[in-house]
Order: C-alpha cells, then sequence, then structure tokens
C-alpha cells in the first residue's frame, strides 16, 4: 500500500493498493492522473471543504426529531419485525432532563459497522472526548466490549450490553447485519440510551447511501 498527499490538501491523501512490489512509479503515473481529474472535476475541493465541516455529529440527532420520532422498541423496530433488530429497553423515549452535553440523552460517541458490507462510520467526538487521552480511554473501553460481544463461554458472546463506569455509560449492540458502539454521560440511564440507539441506527440508514459503498464487497472496486 502507498499513501500519496493529494496536492496542497496536507489533510487529504490518496491511497493506492498494489500485489506488485515493484508498482510505485506505476502507482505514482495513476496518483498524477487521479490528481489532474480530481482539480478539473472540483471533486478535491468538495473533499476539502467536506474534511473542515467534519462528519457526522451527535449533535445533528436533535435535528431529526420531527421527521424520525423515537419508537417504542417494546412494541416496533426501526428495521421492520425482524426481532434481531429491535433494541429492547424499558422506555421508548428519553426522559426529561436526560438531554446531555453531547446529543440525546448525553450521547458522545457511536460506532456503526455494516457487518455485510464491512464498512463502518464513527461520529465526531464530542466536547467531553476532547482531549486524545479520552479518546483513547473511550477506544479501550470499546475494545473490552468488544471482546465481551464476541467471546466465548460465560463472558460472551452477546446480542447487547449495558454498562457504566465512572467515565461513561457504554451500550453495544449486535445483530447479524450490523454492531453499534455508543459512549453516553455516566448520568445517562439505560431506557434512554436504547431509545437513542434506536435513533442513531435510523438515521444511518437514512444516510446509507452517502456513507457507505453500496453494492460493493470489501477491495471488489481494486478488481
Amino acid at each position: 500500500m502507498l499513501t500519496f498527499p493529494l496536492l496542497t490538501q496536507s489533510d487529504t491523501c490518496l491511497f493506492l493498493l498494489t500485489a506488485d512490489p515493484d508498482g510505485f512509479f506505476q502507482l505514482k503515473e495513476c496518483r498524477g492522473r487521479i490528481g489532474t481529474i480530481l482539480r478539473q472535476t472540483n471533486v478535491l475541493a468538495e473533499v476539502a471543504n467536506a474534511v473542515r465541516r467534519g462528519g457526522l455529529r451527535v449533535e445533528h440527532l436533535l435535528e431529526t426529531k420531527a421527521s424520525h420520532p423515537v419508537l417504542d422498541p417494546k412494541t416496533s423496530s426501526i428495521f421492520g419485525s425482524d426481532g434481531d433488530h429491535e433494541l429492547h429497553g424499558s422506555a421508548g423515549v428519553p426522559r426529561e432532563g436526560t438531554i446531555g452535553i453531547g446529543g440525546p440523552a448525553g450521547l458522545w460517541h457511536f460506532i456503526y459497522r455494516s457487518s455485510f458490507l464491512d464498512q463502518y462510520v464513527a461520529s465526531e467526538f464530542s466536547s467531553p472526548l476532547h482531549t486524545t487521552s479520552a479518546q483513547k480511554r473511550l477506544y479501550r473501553a470499546y475494545q473490552k466490549l468488544y471482546t465481551s460481544m464476541h467471546g466465548a463461554g460465560a463472558a460472551g458472546p452477546h446480542k447487547m450490553q449495558y454498562r457504566r463506569d465512572e467515565r461513561h455509560v457504554l451500550l453495544s449492540w449486535r445483530t447479524s447485519d450490523f454492531e453499534l458502539y455508543a459512549a453516553f454521560d455516566p448520568l445517562a440511564d439505560k431506557s434512554s440510551a436504547v431509545a437513542v440507539c434506536n435513533r442513531v441506527c435510523q438515521w444511518l440508514r437514512d444516510l446509507e447511501s452517502e456513507i457507505f459503498l453500496l453494492g460493493a464487497t470489501p477491495f471488489s472496486w481494486c478488481n
């Protein structure tokens, strides 16, 4: 794998993959052609603008509340009637006063992975997780959750877990189609976290064509 900076955009780069150990100069030539096309079509400027705007933010969930009401996970599923795609909790609507610094119910961050596409998307870190140390702690917590969700024996595997520590409320959810790992304010209650996770999945479902390469298996685009 070779990495090339794209023109003058220091925060944008191009990854080129090859199985040929002597393919450097061929890929370098390809990089030049790709760069020319990106300049001519103004795509590179759009990429730079998108980087400056940032990615998915948990605060944006508040903006979708009117068009995507929270569903009661005891009676309905955002993916239809398949129970495997329904996250259950004791209530379907976040309780009064549970809006935290991040998104609804104090949502700070999430990672969503499509099992079928083998692709993932993660939100930007909200303000409580603005430091590198806080982000590393969260990733270590996610790692423990992942191990527990996929482990054998008494420790797993699991379809859903809810954990609370002194720094976060963590919720993980695994189905045959996707995995979701979410971090909340440590004061968030379980019912609110469950309801917000349903909203996150509905939100990503609506944005699916924009954030994932649909109809492609891993690395099929290299053929």
